[in-house]
């Protein structure tokens, strides 16, 4: 099992959901919940990544981590460098400092490839 496997497989059971009832709040098919736990899907993408956070109860950047897709990194400091975010609601905030977090960990990644 992977990592991001355990992670998953700890957080679901520790919020009493069946793989099929994680699958369906995360709107996705629980054969991917169960390839995912067990290893058999290397990189899910973002995008099934947070789908499945949400009813997870933990964030983007824990399940970024988890994936391997990111490293511990400090805080982006986002709401201070950019204007024009007042019509904003704090998770949408929260989703743009997730996306940058992940380009900064994509970039690395590249850089450590080349």
């Amino acid at each position: 099992m992977s990592d991001l496997g355990k992670f998953i497989l700890e957080h679901r059971t520790a919020k009493n959901l069946s793989s099929r009832k994680l699958a369906e709040l995360a709107n996705i098919s629980h054969t991917e919940i169960h390839r995912l736990e067990h290893g058999e899907r290397k990189k899910p993408s973002p995008l099934v990544l947070k789908a499945i956070a949400i009813p997870l109860g933990v964030t983007f950047e824990e399940i970024m981590h988890a994936s391997g897709y990111m490293e511990s990194s400090p805080p982006c400091p986002v709401t201070s460098r950019i204007t024009d975010i007042d019509d904003l609601t704090d998770q949408e905030i929260e989703e743009v400092r997730d996306f940058i977090d992940f380009l900064r960990s994509k970039r690395k990644r590249k850089l450590t490839i080349e």
